[in-house]
């Protein structure tokens, strides 16, 4: 069994990617770690060479250090259970759900945003669950344990 979980690189990353791996423990499941990209970058709208070189060069050291940090979560997980990384880009809902086609069940985490602030920024989480053909675990990740 493969399963693939969403992550974000963000502060609290180590505690989403824990909690991964207890779900492929119990599932005695391989775990890839998925990331996506959203930013998008459009080199072709500056004219000046000069600067669309300066552009280029920091858009690609942001690439690498989301690529390392990825690989070091992925080295976090216990080798019984590690799988692959994925570093995806586009919009996160439609890349996780085509990434996660080829896997036995996605697993995604959840602010749990209720109210205006999901409204305005809508739930990845939502829209994995209504658009995947696999199934979907959802993990709620509010505020750590006490």
């Amino acid at each position: 069994m493969r399963v693939m979980l969403a992550v974000h690189l963000h502060e609290g990353a180590e505690r989403v990617v824990a909690e991964g791996v207890r779900w492929a423990e119990r599932l005695s499941a391989t775990l890839d770690l998925a990331f996506v990209d959203e930013y998008q970058y459009n080199l072709y709208l500056v004219d000046d060479p000069g600067v669309r070189g300066v552009l280029d060069e920091q858009w690609s050291r942001v690439h690498d250090e989301a690529k390392a940090k990825l690989e070091a979560l992925v080295a976090t997980v216990p080798e019984g259970v590690r799988g692959e990384a994925r570093f995806l880009e586009g919009r996160a809902a439609e890349q996780i759900v085509e990434a996660g086609s080829g896997v036995d069940a996605i697993l995604i985490g959840t602010h749990g945003r209720k109210g205006m602030a999901h409204f305005l920024l809508g739930s990845v989480a939502e829209k994995v669950v209504r658009m995947s053909a696999v199934p979907v675990i959802v993990l709620p990740m509010g505020s750590p344990p006490a």
